[in-house]
């Protein structure tokens, strides 16, 4: 087709990021395998690409002798559902992560990820997400909670619930977002100190590559700027009215007059505040807004949001911080939340954190690669379709089958 196909979109993802052979260099856990890593992992990820919701399904591609002759498989080297899960087990979360920062920066290199952020600032935004949860524990890093079910007789009883939640740094500026690294949660610990892990761990690496981090109330606080800061950036955190700060802010609200920004009916109050100044080395600038303007109720929309930002005020004025709290939601409400249900699979295999990592590092770049070859394979196409759900039906879903179909004539690679 003139608008992509899924032998060049394989072939794509060959010369921007040689993935299938990089896939191929990670360390294995097993002695003289048969069945060789980088098959395994093609698998993966080209099954995750295709938004396959369970992993034994993905498992049962190594079954399918039109996709084993496209990887060059011979019938004595094996494969199965099982053998796939429990080669994941056996590799390195580090190896991902330095993988997932690789993936990065030869987007960048390749002019795929834009600097169209906030204001001229290079975003990204850090959250949380929950996956994989179910009433049986799976490994020793299942976070535990009690939740009440209802039987078939309507009869509610307590249960415990094991889950897994992880934290994340994805790139957001430009058209197409990607998840830089992923930072999974141990059991009993919280949102803010996984947080602080990626990013002391992957910031100093992104210096010159990033300029604002973004997160919301919870990283109000003086060890997320402080890390931030520490590394030569600006963070921006919409706050939960729970900081040094509000004290200092709300007097200011008692005594001094809102400015009204012009357009929008948001009345702005700002300051700047020394509380964390002895450690930050900096100031850090209050906004307060309130809406003005009536809003319908169905869109939830809130009256009030507090940013505190270490943006100077030439490149954030107070006037855009009612815009720019609410640019922070709709990232959340719109690009992560499509992101998070995307990878959460509806069966997967167990909990194994080695196996959840690379999970999540190759379905991100599944995102990522999809968004990436669509703008690039319609780019001169003038019939494409007008809608990336219909693009993404013909080429990734039905494409597919045409191109599986077509293996047993002409293997893409031998095996290896």
């Amino acid at each position: 087709m003139a608008y992509g196909s899924m032998r060049q979109m394989r072939s794509y993802a060959q010369k921007v990021f040689a993935k299938d052979a990089r896939l191929a260099q990670l360390t294995d856990g097993r002695s003289n395998p048969t069945l060789p890593l980088s098959a395994v992992l093609s698998t993966w990820q080209w099954g995750l690409l295709r938004q396959t919701p369970s992993t034994e399904r993905i498992g049962d591609l190594l079954k399918d002798r039109r996709w084993r002759a496209r990887l060059g498989l011979q019938p004595e080297q094996g494969g199965s559902p099982d053998r796939a899960a429990q080669i994941l087990d056996g590799l390195s979360t580090e190896e991902w992560q330095q993988m997932m920062l690789e993936d990065f920066f030869l987007a960048r290199r390749a002019g795929l990820l834009t600097d169209d952020g906030l204001y001229g600032k290079r975003c990204a935004v850090v959250d949380l997400n929950e996956l994989f949860n179910s009433e049986t524990i799976h490994c020793p890093q299942c976070q535990v909670r009690e939740k009440t079910v209802q039987d078939e007789k309507g009869e509610k009883r307590i249960v415990q619930e094991y889950y897994h939640q992880v934290v994340a740094l994805t790139w957001v500026s430009g058209p197409i977002s990607l998840v830089i690294g992923w930072e999974v949660l141990a059991p009993g610990e919280g949102e803010l100190t996984a947080a602080l892990r990626l990013l002391e761990r992957l910031l100093p690496r992104l210096g010159k590559s990033l300029d604002l981090v973004l997160g919301d109330g919870l990283y109000c606080c003086r060890p997320f700027f402080k890390t931030v800061c520490g590394a030569g950036l600006d963070g921006l955190a919409i706050s939960s009215g729970q900081t040094e700060m509000d004290e200092e802010i709300d007097l200011l609200r008692k005594t001094d007059a809102p400015r009204v920004v012009l357009g929008i009916d948001v009345a702005v109050w700002e300051m700047e505040s020394e509380a964390w100044s002895r450690d930050l080395k900096r100031k850090l600038r209050v906004i307060h807004c309130e809406r003005r303007y009536a809003a319908p109720s169905w869109k939830h929309e809130r009256k009030q949001l507090r940013v505190v930002a270490s943006v100077p005020v030439t490149i954030l004025p107070a006037g855009p911080g009612w815009e720019v709290g609410r640019s922070r939601w709709r990232i959340e409400n719109g690009t992560f939340n499509v992101l998070t249900r995307d990878y959460s699979l509806t069966h997967n295999y167990h909990h194994s954190v080695a196996a959840i990592v690379a999970l999540l590092a190759m379905r991100s770049f599944a995102c990522f690669l999809t968004q990436a070859y669509w703008s690039h394979a319609t780019a001169r196409s003038q019939n494409a379709p007008s809608r990336f759900v219909q693009w993404f039906q013909q080429v990734v879903i039905e494409d597919w089958v045409r191109y599986l179909d077509g293996a047993l004539l002409q293997p893409d690679q031998p095996s290896g």
